[in-house]
């Protein structure tokens, strides 16, 4: 009996619908799964040989072409080392390319075979014509042009003559076979993958246009990974259709061009320099000399400046002049020492060629997220001396600052050479390019202020960083915004080398701009920092300038406190690993303390929940889980807080709901030219007024009435149902609170289609209930086109002037009446609120407004008015204790807990000093 698995083997041979490999593997994979002894093997050979005699045939038959694909692959690909004076013969219909390595040439065969005499071809086996031609000598170098994937022609086609061979024709560029009345062809670019990428992209390559004389230094080559890359990206630019027609161009203006265009193509793919990496090295490093004395004088203004109030931008266009003169007086250069004809070197049309080609790459390479590329066209751009389009240098710069480039530019050479401490890495390259040729922006002085503090110079990247922002606050018309990436670098090598008065005081001066928004992790550098120093022990000296900085306390636990307290205000939770950064920086800090028990533990490790009380004098700094009914620290006795919205937040929250609703109405409603986006934001200002001019009894429950009507109504006969409303609204009120039903306006009338376009008509029970809720002014119908969501929410936060008369709503723990504690209104809701809308608004006011307002309700759904007898609805009270980072008394200090954001919602992380 065959194993499955052989028989799968066996049918995708016979079905053709995978090649050699796969069946290989699939035949080995049977193999290895029955591994038992030799004898069985060759009985499972034996077995399909006889029960499938045709698709063993096939399988050996197609083992065989592809052992000969592969040898024909490695003999085009393989190197033939000769002396470099002999003359060096070629067989004939193939083509050789030449370059002097290490003393020797190395010669390549082209993707393309000469198959000329098709009657005599066809006497011979397709197979053994490639074994003859692996074993030809070299004779003599061809001088034609041989098209690249040419298209197959009928007389370009050999029969294999073998009418059980898979493989029924082979051409220059594609194999075909025939199963039935079906065929398949193979383009040979596939069949030979490694040959293939290798060659150019051009329609077509002339040998004689490769220079046999040329010596190349193998120290000249281009790193052979930096160089795969990007020629791949610049044969997909060049092949490309646009640019294919925009070369075309050039070509029919002039035909000097089309040899013109050959150069640059050869120049473009060309694995080797033009110009010594030294003397392109040596006018760079000009070029980063000007720049620096520019701004080290005068500011970042003064780059614009150059000695002798001579434009940077002229010195600029005064360098890369010279440098594309001397690039091209050596490539556009024969054998002989003399010029090409005139048309051949015209250097405006070179270069805008060539701007185009690597302006298009840059495009490609931004596009991709792909910046190895870069690392080549970069070179080729400083050693050809090309001057880009504005927009293109942006997108340069936008490359090397989002994706990162290597240091230094790397070539091949035998030892692998020092890198000096002074050489500029491409990136600052790019920067000098860009603020030469234009004017600086943030984005350049950030990749220069990351350049001088990789280097560990964060002073020197602070005062290019001052220089910069004081030419922005005396520019009016400056519109540039200094933000936290072109910080960050400053902050991170201050405190890697322990400089923590020169770090805090960055710091400070972050916190006072208010376009750098401050992350959760900034706050942990800075305090793991100074924790890590010993500054917040009880006995540590004060901090070495921190006395200028506007802080009350110089070190110490209180110092501890004061950051803390301003970090509170900032940010709402760290993540695990923060929390580990700063358990590990006070183990090291408290070191040998008699106060500490704290021991450092791996940064990888999960940190381990602790419910043993502390000392009342002990460091704590670990992971606890909350009590929830009580808020309670099992560490520190600590008691958590409920932080409830101030007036002026919940003013702000009100604000911008209103702003929210305006630009989402268009989003939610579409656009209608008879109505103005304005619409959505009066609507909810008019039920605002409403809500605060309207009497009697304020309300203290919202319900979200869709919510609450479609509430498990995704069965068959599921409908928005007015009997779960009503059956809340009862439950609410006899729990002495007075609701408020928010619907949608469809909702409102007798008949409307449902959330899955069925159409419903209410019955006479539910429009009793309806008409019942709207004459006691207990539903509100949002206006159409208008989203439910901003009315409900406003009304939760509303002050209802008229109805509280200044009279706080909020439930205290110990109510008599049983109702929950909290504060009122609270809005009924199981609504996630994971919208992408709700994102707009400010973080820790939706966290303050979801946390003290939401409650979550559960009951047993309702089929139409039935329902289960002794159903009741069960409440999922708002939070009684806030997730927020939060500091209350404990023991001799203070304990701060941080919420964790991939932690459980009851663990925090605690640190009492």
């Amino acid at each position: 009996m065959i194993p499955s698995r052989l028989h799968r083997a066996a049918s995708a041979v016979s079905g053709h619908r995978c090649r050699h490999r796969h069946y290989t593997r699939s035949l080995a994979s049977a193999r290895s799964t029955h591994q038992k002894t030799k004898p069985f093997f060759d009985q499972v050979d034996e077995q399909m040989k006889q029960d499938y005699p045709e698709q063993y045939e096939r399988y050996t038959e197609s083992k065989r072409a592809y052992k000969l694909r592969k040898q024909y692959e490695e003999a085009r690909v393989d190197s033939f080392h000769v002396d470099a004076v002999s003359p060096v013969p070629v067989a004939p219909g193939k083509k050789m390319m030449f370059q002097e390595r290490n003393g020797n040439m190395e010669e390549k065969m082209s993707k393309s075979w000469s198959l000329d005499h098709q009657g005599e071809q066809n006497e011979v086996p397709w197979d053994k014509q490639i074994e003859q031609q692996q074993d030809l000598i070299p004779s003599s170098q061809v001088e034609e042009t041989i098209p690249i994937a040419e298209t197959p022609k009928k007389e370009d086609n050999i029969n294999i003559g073998k009418k059980s061979s898979i493989f029924s024709s082979i051409s220059k560029s594609a194999l075909s076979f025939q199963d039935g009345d079906s065929s398949t062809t193979i383009p040979l670019a596939e069949l030979f993958p490694t040959l293939y990428a290798k060659e150019s992209s051009s329609d077509y390559v002339t040998s004689s246009s490769v220079d046999t004389t040329r010596a190349i230094n193998p120290e000249m080559m281009y790193d052979t990974r930096q160089f795969d890359a990007y020629r791949e990206a610049m044969t997909a630019v060049m092949s490309h259709e646009k640019m294919q027609r925009t070369l075309s161009k050039f070509e029919k203006k002039d035909e000097a061009n089309v040899q013109l265009i050959q150069r640059l193509k050869e120049w473009v793919l060309s694995d080797h320099q033009v110009i010594d990496t030294d003397v392109v090295g040596d006018r760079w490093k000009n070029l980063e000399k000007h720049w620096r004395e520019g701004w080290m004088v005068g500011g970042a203004s003064s780059l614009m400046e150059g000695s002798d109030n001579e434009p940077a931008s002229n010195v600029m266009k005064s360098e890369l002049k010279a440098q594309n003169q001397l690039f091209q007086s050596t490539l556009l250069h024969d054998a002989d020492g003399e010029n090409d004809q005139d048309g051949a070197r015209d250097p405006q049309t070179f270069n805008q060629i060539a701007q185009l080609l690597f302006t298009a790459l840059g495009r490609y390479c931004a596009e991709r997220a792909r910046s190895v590329p870069m690392e080549v066209a970069w070179y080729k751009i400083k050693e050809s001396g090309l001057v880009l389009p504005k927009d293109t240098i942006s997108t340069y710069l936008y490359v090397v600052g989002t994706m990162g480039m290597g240091d230094s530019f790397r070539m091949t050479s035998g030892d692998e050479e020092k890198k000096d401490s002074n050489e500029s890495s491409i990136s600052e390259e790019v920067v000098t390019y860009h603020d030469l040729a234009m004017k600086p922006s943030e984005s350049s002085i950030s990749l220069r202020v990351k350049a001088f503090a990789s280097k560990g110079d964060a002073k020197t990247a602070q005062e290019l960083l001052e220089a910069f922002k004081k030419t922005i606050d005396d520019d009016d018309d400056n519109k540039e915004a200094i933000r936290l990436r072109t910080y960050l670098p400053i902050l991170k090598q201050y405190c890697e080398s322990n400089d923590v008065g020169a770090a805090l005081a960055v710091f400070k001066q972050m916190q006072s701009i208010s376009t750098v928004i401050l992350e959760p992790e900034n706050y942990v550098l800075l305090l793991a920092s100074i924790a890590e120093n010993g500054y917040f022990c009880k006995t540590s000296p004060p901090i070495q300038g921190i006395s200028d900085l506007g802080l009350d306390n110089e070190s110490g636990p209180e110092l501890f406190n004061e950051l803390v307290s301003e970090m509170a205000d900032d940010v709402l939770e760290i993540s695990s690993a923060s929390a580990s950064r700063l358990h590990n920086a006070l183990a090291v800090g408290f070191k040998g303390r008699p106060e500490n028990n704290l021991k450092e533990m791996h940064p990888l490790a999960s940190m381990p929940v602790s419910r043993q009380p502390a000392e009342s004098n002990e460091v704590v700094a670990c992971r606890i889980s909350l009590d929830r009914s009580s808020g309670i620290c099992p560490v520190t006795n600590a008691q958590q807080r409920l932080l409830v919205l101030e007036p002026s937040q919940r003013r702000q929250l009100h604000d911008d709901l209103l702003s929210l609703s305006r630009d989402q109405f268009v989003k939610f409603a579409g656009k209608r030219e008879d109505e103005s986006p304005e619409r959505a934001a009066e609507e909810l200002q008019k039920f605002s007024d409403w809500l605060d001019d309207r009497d009697g009894e304020p309300f203290t429950a919202i319900l979200d009435g869709a919510n609450i009507g479609y509430y498990m109504q995704s069965f068959d006969k599921g409908r928005f149902n007015y009997h779960q409303i009503k059956f809340m609204v009862d439950t609410l009120e006899e729990r002495g609170e007075n609701v408020l039903v928010v619907i949608p306006n469809k909702y409102g009338y007798n008949s409307f289609y449902t959330s899955k376009a069925h159409h419903q008509q209410l019955d006479a029970a539910e429009r009793t209930i309806m008409n019942d809720l709207l004459r006691r002014k207990k539903l509100y119908k949002v206006p159409p086109r208008c989203l439910d969501d901003f009315y409900w929410m406003l009304a939760s936060v509303s002050d209802q002037v008229s109805a509280r008369k200044g009279v706080d709503l909020s439930v205290p723990n110990d109510d008599p009446s049983g109702r929950w504690p909290g504060v009122r209104p609270v809005l009924i809701s199981n609504d996630q609120m994971r919208d992408h809308k709700w994102e707009l608004l400010e973080p820790r006011l939706f966290r303050r407004w979801y946390g003290c307002h939401i409650v979550n309700y559960n009951f047993t759904a309702f089929v139409m008015d039935e329902c289960v007898d002794g159903n009741e609805v069960f409440f999922s009270q708002a939070d009684f204790f806030s997730r927020e980072i939060q500091g209350n008394p404990s023991g001799c200090g203070k304990a701060w807990h941080f919420p964790v954001s991939d932690w459980d919602l009851e663990d925090r992380f605690v640190v009492r000093l």
